[in-house]
């Protein structure tokens, strides 16, 4: 995984250099990731669990406005904010 935290900030720090298509396929693939990890915490592991399930709708909000620029009801959001510093006036 491209953030060992699953933190957004992380991930967002990590690429944000990059172009868009390699953010919004690389935020796909973590997504997938950490989606996973949520799903095979079997041992009811509550790190694992909140990681998985919070990294993933964070990376999913960020997934959603690279590809349709979409404004959210609360801009003041954590995912929007880094999704706009970074790639929002491309």
């Amino acid at each position: 995984m491209i953030s060992d935290n699953c933190s957004i900030e992380e991930f967002v720090e990590k690429v944000k250099d990059r172009k868009t298509w390699e953010v919004l396929s690389q935020a796909i693939d973590e997504a997938t990731r950490a989606d996973r990890m949520f799903l095979r915490a079997h041992s009811h592991d509550g790190k694992a669990l909140r990681c998985g399930q919070t990294y993933s709708k964070h990376l999913k909000q960020l997934i959603n406005y690279l590809r349709y620029a979409v404004k959210p009801r609360r801009p003041d959001n954590k995912t929007y904010r880094l999704y706009m510093a970074h790639w929002g006036n491309v």
